[in-house]
């Protein structure tokens, strides 16, 4: 039972008010700083996350699904995930810029950022100066030799937090008109709309089935999910890897990854059980993905886990977020 179960059954109680559970994954990667001179080109590439770049100096032209951006000194762009593009430094003194990619395992707040229609957020602008710290912070953060600590990256962590609340707001404070991506090879209102909507669904029914006592995520159908919106499991198939880079499948594995962590971090829970709640009939199919996910078998994961916890005290590995 959970505790606002157990609350509504204590006698007497009074009305309690609850701020919303948040359970999310989120990836920060690649992020780098370097100086380019005239001419030099990155060729044509997409990644399974956004990208964020802040001209620093010079100036950068980026051809995005076709579009041509200029990026002028001071600028901030953002490239959503799967979009093709090219950038190239074209001014005459070259260019130095920062680049950081992230991505963020909540469909709702990817789709806003993926119909939003503002790729560049121009220096001078309110937006831009409120993201521009951000980046700052973790250029500053930058160093050749020494490791960087777990203060560090929670420092990096919570910066990414801020710059994921200032994006949602410049988001909504965008007209619905504007709302579209002009290029004809980008996902379509309507293909977003039913990507976004499948990857709930399929999260909202894998949460639900760990919930329940006796539940495993081994009920959760992706192609009847796709079904119930009235489409062809096919066409949800593709439109959501158009839309998310990956299948809803790898979607569900990158769940129950996440949710694998917490439970190993669990001594009580044997493995054969969270195998089990995982939708795994046997330990040794478990053990082999968690292996194929992670480089280590759970049980090598939850023993690194507790030599962390003896060395340092009661303290609960995060997994929910993955620095590199």
């Amino acid at each position: 039972m959970d505790i606002r179960s157990q609350l509504r059954e204590m006698p007497h109680h009074t009305m309690a008010h609850w701020l919303p559970i948040i359970d999310c994954n989120i990836k920060f990667y690649g992020a780098h700083s370097q100086q380019v001179p005239y001419g030099w080109a990155m060729p044509e590439e997409s990644h399974p996350g956004f990208e964020m770049m802040l001209i620093i100096k010079g100036t950068q032209e980026s051809v995005i699904h076709g579009y041509t951006y200029t990026v002028e000194e001071g600028s901030i762009l953002l490239i959503p995930p799967g979009f093709k593009h090219t950038n190239q430094c074209v001014s005459p003194e070259g260019m130095t810029y920062f680049s950081a990619h992230f991505n963020v395992d909540d469909p709702v707040f990817t789709l806003k950022l993926m119909s939003h229609h503002s790729r560049i957020y121009e220096a001078g602008t309110t937006d831009n100066m409120q993201m521009r710290p951000v980046l700052e912070n973790w250029m500053n953060m930058i160093r050749t030799s020494e490791a960087y600590t777990s203060t560090d990256k929670f420092i990096m962590q919570a910066r990414m937090f801020e710059l994921f609340a200032l994006l949602s707001q410049a988001a909504d404070r965008e007209p619905l008109s504007n709302r579209s991506e002009a290029s004809p090879n980008a996902p379509a209102p309507a293909a977003m709309h039913y990507a976004g909507a499948i990857a709930e669904a399929i999260k909202q029914a894998f949460h639900t089935q760990l919930r329940i006592k006796e539940g495993n995520v081994s009920t959760v159908k992706v192609e009847q999910i796709i079904s119930s919106f009235g489409i062809s499991p096919g066409y949800g198939l593709q439109i959501f890897r158009k839309v998310y880079g990956q299948s809803p499948r790898a979607y569900l594995s990158s769940l129950k990854l996440q949710e694998a962590k917490v439970l190993i971090e669990q001594p009580k829970l044997s493995l054969s059980e969270i195998a089990w709640k995982l939708g795994y009939t046997h330990l040794s199919h478990f053990s082999r993905q968690f292996k194929r996910w992670t480089g280590q078998s759970p049980l090598q994961y939850r023993n690194a886990v507790q030599d962390i916890s003896n060395e340092s005290g009661p303290v609960h590995q995060s997994s929910g977020t993955t620095l590199e």
